[in-house]
């Protein structure tokens, strides 16, 4: 064989050897190219989708099913109602409606008018609104006695108790939000500014008489 011949045959060996790899590159480079050029398409597609728009907009507008505007709700109008058994009068003084202080044990019908007699029966209003749970500040007081409020003296801030109306029997809790000691002659504790609420103020002695003692409470 001459030298000629054994290049050919070694060359065209070399081809045959090659051509596999080469076959397969293309396919390769054939598949890598199809796939980008459907990508795009199906990305064009989508993002000119009118469906899928109106959907993207109705996410972004569709109002929260959780959240609801606040109600001004007019107090009174959604008071829990009690069932309290509450007498119209007490030693010949009516009734306006029943103090419940569960924390020291105490239930009291809440008298008027304020009088020495009333305040040897029970706790009497001292000012305020006509009617218990009423707008306003309801100022109960009461003599410094163990069979009276005496344990009044133990109430802190955070606590709560509840008035009962004995004609509407509306039931409302209070929480006390200020305690402490005064002089009788200081009288911003009878305050009926308080902005719409309704507030109820707990006045006892404290031991000696000297000073009062002051819970100042708003509803819950």
């Amino acid at each position: 064989m001459t030298v000629y011949a054994k290049a050919r045959r070694a060359k065209k060996k070399k081809l045959d050897y090659k051509k596999p790899s080469f076959v397969i590159f293309l396919i390769i480079s054939f598949i890598v190219i199809l796939y980008f050029i459907l990508s795009d398409h199906l990305i064009a597609c989508s993002n000119n989708d009118p469906a899928s728009d109106s959907n993207n907009v109705a996410e972004a507008t569709e109002p929260s099913t959780n959240t609801t505007e606040p109600e001004n709700v007019e107090p009174g109008s959604t008071d829990e109602k009690s069932d309290m058994e509450i007498p119209t009068s007490m030693g010949g003084y009516k009734v306006l409606g029943q103090l419940v202080i569960d924390k020291i044990g105490i239930s009291k019908p809440v008298l008027t008018p304020h009088e020495d007699g009333s305040l040897n029966l029970s706790v009497a209003e001292l000012c305020g609104p006509d009617e218990i749970n009423s707008i306003g500040n309801f100022c109960i007081v009461g003599h410094n006695w163990p069979n009276m409020i005496q344990k009044v003296l133990e109430l802190q801030v955070g606590d709560t108790f509840y008035m009962v109306n004995r004609n509407t029997k509306s039931k409302v809790t209070y929480k006390i939000y200020n305690v402490y000691s005064c002089y009788p002659t200081e009288l911003s504790c009878l305050d009926q500014n308080t902005a719409g609420k309704r507030e109820v103020t707990l006045i006892t002695c404290n031991p000696g008489a000297v000073t009062r003692r002051i819970c100042k409470a708003r509803e819950i």
